[in-house]
């Protein structure tokens, strides 16, 4: 009789909020698909309902036309076909013109976020429009074929890609909007199949309208000067000799005269300049002057020697592209010699003719100083800028070749198995820019974003700001880690906790097994039912057929689809009470949830400016309906069903469980490689996060562990060896820029490699 009393008053209480998930769960709210134009409206009527606001004599007027924009993106979700929603499309397209010639900034914030929102829709009304027109207005045939193919396209766009836009658009929980989204990529699958197979131009925009839409980029990082400064501001050049056909060079490096970021929408553009001074001894400049006709006879006076100094400032323009790493080099230089002469033996006759017809030798020095001279200022330069680029060419081979193992082409970066699709590279004075489609190599459920970033990531925050798309992010890389051997390899994975004191390293808190065997399972939860303690549990849980799904919900929480649930826990003991009113006289649970929608919320806990915890609850657990307990006693392939009252009040157990377990990091732990997190934003409900990272100055300096490459000069031919330019060479993009010698008649490159 107390049995059935107490499963009668919990069955009560389960059956008010519903048979399966806690107490007032309920399925999470799908955001809007306009909610960054609903939050810009917003923050203006908060605005105008501050107390002590002015009173705005235009908000009445605004109000009306905000509310306006608000039901037709209403009216818009809520179409349940194309032709439906181009009614609501026209109107917001032409509230948004209307809002153009208006001078108040607030009013252009919300016909910005308006136009973010419409340019994909109109771009994909248009296509399907486009593609409905040409398939009708093709000329009349008798051929079945034909007109079913023809059909098929009519179908495909009213149908299979209208129904699935359709549940996206008016999806009211996460759930939902996930289903949608899930048939608008099987319709754009399809798409792509029939377009790679017999490509056709109108559905070929068909396609490019749908991924502007659903496949927009998710990730979007911005480095600013005190990230890349210490990457990219480096020296030029290095003292010491050199050697090369026959000449040493002694290179002195001056201080370094510039570094700096250049704009750039094709690629990442900077430059480094530094000052330098090259002094070379021309060894064979007698026999020069002697193998010239004019100096024939001086050299049978004098002996000469000379010493060519070259005062230069090189600077190395660098452009990295999505195609590769190119390298340009400017200098400037200040050319001059030194010329001494010596009387040749047995020549004082001669030489005192010359003194008497006023060719002393100050003279003679003198005009072979200024011959010479003109041809190294001449020749120097010339060849610097040769040697430079032949130097830079057959480095830019090697660098490239590195740098192509990640940009494959494409606008592609591949990083192992994920990839950066749609890369963009750009750069401005005070900071770089990259982003683009963050996906995976493998997997069917590779996601972009399905919203912009909203109005307050449009300004980056200062040192290294990553704005991602978690939702997106999260499904592509899980999906993709979902497909590696050692995963696939997992059947199931065993949990045993222990009893250890708080604060104990999670490594030590539990004993993880994978691929365990009934039997072996079945003695572990023995061990765990002996100990007493209900610190120490023993349970285990296959791998889900297919990976989860990420999302985020109005109310800002992270959303995980789970599927294909299986947990195997120990049964209570029939004869205490939780035992009687589960009524099951079993060993084992296992608990078959085909889907169930997770809520998460966050918040960062930061103990000074470069400390953070991160502290996140479960919010909500919230099962199928179709959700089932089977009771196992010593034969897992004789299970028996609990019934749904039974079941109900187990998987509740698992949800109040789930919800009671803190969820903490110490972000501190994390090694960033000379970075601390500054901040992390709480999740927009259009999905965007931002990641803040800051320098860690107190990092130690990375270590280049290859030796500097010494290079010899180059020389010249007549009158004396001309100096040859520096040359930078190019790396790979962690290593930019390049350590380069640079003298007069040669250059020396030092690279990591």
């Amino acid at each position: 009789m107390h049995r059935l009393v107490t499963a009668t008053i919990l069955a009560g209480v389960i059956a008010g909020p519903g048979l399966f998930g806690e107490q007032g769960a309920q399925a999470a709210p799908a955001p809007s698909n306009y909610s960054n134009i609903e939050k810009s409206i917003s923050v203006i009527r908060q605005g105008w309902a501050r107390p002590g606001a002015t009173q705005d004599p235009n908000a009445p007027g605004w109000n009306v036309f905000f509310t306006a924009i608000l039901d037709d993106l209403k009216a818009y979700s809520q179409a349940p076909t194309p032709a439906d929603r181009l009614t609501p499309l026209n109107r917001l397209y032409q509230m948004s013109a209307a809002m153009a010639v208006v001078p108040w900034q607030p009013a252009q914030t919300v016909r910005e976020e308006l136009r973010a929102w419409l340019r994909p829709r109109v771009r994909l009304a248009w296509a399907e429009r486009r593609l409905d027109d040409t398939v009708r207005g093709l000329p009349p045939t008798t051929d079945p074929s034909v007109q079913a193919n023809r059909q098929r396209w009519v179908d495909f766009v009213a149908n299979d890609l209208g129904q699935a836009l359709g549940q996206f658009h008016a999806a009211t929980t996460v759930s939902q909007r996930q289903a949608g989204l899930n048939h608008i990529h099987q319709a754009l699958g399809t798409l792509n199949q029939r377009n790679a197979e017999r490509p056709w131009q109108p559905s070929a925009d068909l396609q490019t309208a749908i991924n502007d839409l659903f496949n927009q980029p998710n990730l979007d990082v911005t480095a600013d000067l005190s990230i890349v400064g210490p990457i990219f501001d480096q020296n030029l050049v290095t003292s010491g000799p050199i050697y090369r056909k026959g000449y040493w060079s002694q290179v002195t490096a001056g201080p370094k005269t510039g570094f700096g970021l250049l704009a750039s929408d094709d690629g990442i553009a900077f430059y480094n300049s530094q000052q330098l001074q090259s002094s070379t001894p021309i060894t064979d400049f007698q026999n020069q002057i002697a193998s010239d006709q004019q100096g024939q006879r001086a050299a049978k006076l004098y002996q000469f020697t000379a010493t060519t100094i070259d005062q230069a400032e090189q600077t190395i323009y660098a452009v990295l592209r999505t195609s590769g790493l190119t390298l340009t080099p400017a200098s400037t230089h200040n050319v001059n010699a030194q010329i001494c002469s010596n009387p040749q033996p047995g020549k004082g006759l001669p030489r005192a003719i010359g003194g008497l017809l006023g060719f002393n030798q100050n003279k003679i020095t003198d005009l072979v100083y200024q011959n010479a001279l003109t041809q190294f200022q001449q020749r120097i330069p010339v060849e610097a800028q040769e040697e430079a680029e032949e130097r830079i060419a057959a480095e830019l081979a090697q660098r490239n070749a590195d740098i192509n193992q990640f940009l494959i082409g494409n606008n592609t970066l591949a990083v192992q198995e994920f990839l950066v699709s749609g890369l963009s590279l750009r750069s401005r004075p005070d900071a770089v820019y990259v982003g683009g489609l963050f996906q995976s190599r493998a997997g069917d459920k590779q996601r972009g974003a399905d919203a912009p970033q909203p109005a307050q990531l449009a300004v980056p925050a200062a040192g290294l700001t990553a704005d991602i798309h978690l939702g997106s992010v999260l499904t592509s890389a899980v999906d993709g880690l979902y497909q590696r051997g050692p995963v696939q390899s997992i059947q199931n994975v065993m949990i045993v906790t222990h009893d250890v004191p708080p604060g104990t390293p999670p490594a030590q808190a539990a004993t993880v097994t994978t691929n365990v065997d009934f039997p072996t399972y079945l003695k572990a939860v023995d061990e765990a039912v002996k100990a007493k303690n209900p610190k120490i549990q023993a349970i285990r849980i296959r791998r889900p057929a297919q990976p989860p799904e990420f999302a985020a919900d109005a109310r800002g929480f992270v959303v995980a689809i789970l599927h294909d649930l299986e947990i195997d826990v120990p049964a209570p003991d029939p004869s205490s009470r939780t035992g009687a009113a589960v009524g099951a006289n079993a060993k084992v649970l296992r608990i078959k949830i085909p889907q169930a929608e997770t809520a998460l919320s966050y918040k960062i806990e930061s103990a000074s400016a470069t400390s953070h915890q991160v502290r996140a609850r479960v919010e909500e657990f919230t099962p199928a309906t179709t959700s089932q307990v089977l009771a196992i006693k010593d034969d897992e392939t004789k299970p028996t069903s609990l019934n749904r009252f039974s079941g109900a009040l187990v998987i509740s157990a698992l949800a109040a469980k789930l919800r009671s377990q803190p969820l903490n990091a110490n972000l501190d732990n994390l090694k960033l490689r000379g970075f601390a997190i500054q901040s992390i934003s709480p999740l927009d409900p259009s999905g965007w996060v931002r990641l803040n990272l800051v320098k860690a100055y107190d990092a130690p300096a990375p270590v280049n562990p290859i030796p500097p490459i010494t290079e010899p000069p180059i020389t010249p031919d007549v009158p004396a060896p001309q100096p040859a330019a520096a040359s930078d060479q190019p790396t790979a993009p962690g290593a930019i820029p390049v350590q380069i010698q640079v003298p007069a008649q040669a250059a020396v490159v030092t690279y990591p490699q």
